[in-house]
């Protein structure tokens, strides 16, 4: 028995010998959020485009949404496993097997008696590894692909693709190639995007960014494409004009900079970028489409006394004639919303002006309501308006009030850069509104906080003459209430 014994703890010794050690066990590692938000509003509902008024009969909606995600990460130092789930819904929409969707599954909803709803989405999974004896890491499979220029053409999309960064100093580097679609996997009727990028520090307080994007679609060249990219849309909901969706293949390059420079109190950021490129008919006697488009940014960032104030203006080039064959704004991510099959959106988010109503919020919940730009938007996912282009101008200032209490205010204006020739016969105006909101920040405890947010927008001519400017319908001059929306947001982070 004694030998036996021996035996035994021999063995359990050589198996300890043999076992990994602890610095090279797999971690587990999770971090991530959960907010919810108790919401009145008449422009917000939690639906798809926001709920614009034309009376002041039932002007609010009353709602509390919730979104939780979690970012699980497996693996050791230089080798993770990312998977990176949500979950969203609004309070009393659905439960079980109610048949919104195939057997009771469908996004954004759960929240009902019950619960028991087949509705978490899957964000990312993908590897994550470093390249031994070099200062290269890579990204493998479903991942968040972020541009340059604060979401104008992609607003941190998830995307399948390959992503290489490294650095040889002073210069940091970025490659990404991103399959957008595969469509029929025998064919070149695929859509990828790549993106080359070089960031360096001429100065300790100046950083420049050189980029090149080029996005190939071939989608259309045979048939339909999820590129539903439209000349112009006058009406929300509808398709008018040139649909450049079909029996074409588009060629996009995107060379553009970035940077930032620092004085004194002052920190100046922005970017410029260039779009040239075509849509090439691949049908019979059709044009070829050629574009010609930018995007111009400027950012203040400076100190006031006690806190920190902004002044911050964007201007995307827009084109007003939709008979010719060049078109001359940008083509963004965002004209993929209107594809078939229909995506979840949110392809463009341009946030940093800190408006609610105007542009997207990044801190909603279920589907972010705007006018333009994001999820569930009045004109379009896209920043290029359809093609008319835009401008903004914002400021902004917040401070601490005590070591808990914080709070901002922010006021933003927004206008079509350029109108088509029917919108001036109808007498429609560039602009689009101005909002001015406000958000007071309290810190209940270590990582979770509390806000309060309310925000009014006062709709320009280019919203409520919206029918009215439209050729296809009937002259219908809409009234529009301006829009306004309060709620309180509850959020932990970990």
């Amino acid at each position: 028995m004694r030998k036996y014994l021996v035996v035994l703890v021999a063995a359990l010794a050589l198996v300890a010998f043999t076992m990994p050690t602890p610095a090279a066990a797999a971690d587990i590692k999770a971090s991530g959020f959960f907010r919810s938000y108790a919401i009145m509003s008449n422009f917000h509902d939690g639906g798809g485009g926001p709920s614009l008024r034309t009376s002041d009969e039932e002007q609010t909606n009353s709602y509390v949404a919730s979104r939780f995600r979690v970012k699980w990460q497996f693996g050791m130092e230089n080798v993770k496993v990312v998977w990176y789930l949500e979950s969203d819904f609004k309070w009393g929409d659905q439960s079980g097997s109610t048949p919104s969707g195939s057997g009771g599954a469908s996004r954004n909803t759960g929240g009902a008696l019950g619960a028991d709803r087949v509705q978490t989405e899957t964000k990312q999974i993908n590897v994550w590894f470093k390249i031994p004896n070099t200062s290269l890491s890579a990204t493998a499979g479903i991942h968040t692909v972020k541009d340059s220029y604060s979401g104008i053409f992609s607003a941190g999309n998830d995307m399948a693709g390959l992503t290489f960064r490294g650095k040889y100093e002073p210069v940091k580097y970025r490659l990404v190639w991103a399959k957008l679609y595969e469509n029929t996997r025998h064919h070149s009727d695929d859509a990828t995007l790549y993106i080359a990028e070089v960031k360096f520090a001429p100065t300790k307080d100046s950083k420049l960014g050189i980029n090149l994007y080029f996005l190939q679609d071939d989608q259309g060249k045979d048939g339909p494409s999820n590129l539903s990219f439209k000349r112009f849309d006058s009406t929300p909901g509808s398709f008018d004009g040139q649909v450049f969706n079909s029996e074409s293949k588009l060629r996009l390059y995107m060379p553009g900079i970035d940077g930032s420079i620092k004085a004194g109190p002052v920190k100046l950021s922005g970017f410029f970028f260039y779009q040239t490129g075509e849509f090439e008919a691949t049908a019979p006697g059709d044009s070829d489409i050629d574009i010609s488009g930018f995007a111009v940014d400027l950012r203040g960032d400076f100190k006031v006394g006690p806190g920190k104030a902004f002044i911050e203006g964007l201007y995307i080039s827009g084109d007003d004639n939709i008979n010719d064959d060049d078109y001359e704004s940008i083509i963004t991510l965002g004209e993929y919303q209107s594809g078939a099959p229909v995506g979840p959106g949110g392809y463009n988010g341009f946030t940093r002006t800190g408006m609610v109503l105007l542009l997207p919020n990044p801190k909603m919940a279920t589907v972010s309501q705007c006018i333009i730009g994001c999820s569930g938007d009045e004109f379009g996912d896209s920043m290029s308006n359809s093609g008319r282009g835009l401008w903004i101008i914002a400021a902004g200032y917040g401070q601490k009030f005590t070591d808990r209490v914080s709070g901002n205010f922010r006021i933003g204006h927004m206008e079509a850069t350029e109108l088509y020739d029917y919108d001036k016969a109808a007498g429609r105006d560039e602009d689009m509104g101005t909002e001015v909101n406000a958000t007071v920040n309290i810190k209940i405890q270590k990582g979770l906080d509390l806000s309060l947010v309310g925000a009014y927008l006062f709709l320009g001519d280019f919203v409520r003459d919206v029918d009215s400017a439209d050729p296809f319908t009937n002259p219908n001059l809409d009234t529009f209430e301006d829009a306004w929306a309060t709620y309180a947001r509850l959020a932990v982070k970990f």
